[in-house]
């Protein structure tokens, strides 16, 4: 699989609340951890956390010393190479505009009828960012037009919303899977 072309984004702003409001949510720290480690074991680079507060970004970059330069990256050098990858930036805007990103949007209901499996992004040109929402999920109609929408993860049980991380994971071995016809829904 094809990953140098892929990048994932966390983001906090803007999300929906469980009234279904626009909101910011608090980035924590083992959501940037899982994200980037995640990310690190399938290959999947840069890591961008999309938060407004410039007090979210303080208290990030402060983490990601700890973990990149400081005692955390002695005594765990592996999770500091993941959280090497993680950037800060203010918004998706930033992203598509200023790097060239594609995004693809994921959503446990995506507000389209027509999604695109994760593991059709290997084969298509240009550079994707694959967009994940913190809280009750993204608010579509406060970010960039999106070139599209994940397949959503499909599930059997009484829960209909996975945490993030959890959706990340699932996300990305779709994406490395290489019997994508195995995923159909």
């Amino acid at each position: 699989m094809k990953t140098d072309s892929i990048a994932a984004a966390l983001v906090h702003w803007p999300v929906l609340d469980r009234f279904g409001k626009t909101t910011a949510t608090a980035i924590t720290p083992i959501d940037v951890h899982d994200f980037a480690r995640s990310c690190a074991f399938f290959g999947i680079r840069p890591v961008y956390i999309v938060h407004p507060s410039e007090g979210m970004h303080a208290m990030v970059r402060e983490m990601l010393a700890y973990w990149t330069r400081g005692e955390g990256a002695k005594r765990n050098p592996s999770r500091g190479k993941a959280l090497e990858q993680v950037h800060l930036v203010r918004d998706l805007d930033v992203l598509r505009q200023e790097c060239g990103y594609r995004l693809w949007y994921t959503s446990a209901r995506p507000p389209v009828d027509s999604t695109v499996q994760p593991s059709a992004l290997a084969g298509m040109t240009g550079r994707h960012l694959i967009v994940f929402g913190t809280g009750h999920g993204l608010d579509a109609e406060s970010l960039p037009e999106p070139n599209g929408w994940l397949s959503p993860i499909e599930g059997e049980g009484m829960v209909r919303h996975l945490s993030v991380r959890a959706a990340l994971a699932i996300y990305l071995d779709r994406l490395a899977s290489r019997d994508a016809s195995s995923l159909e829904a």
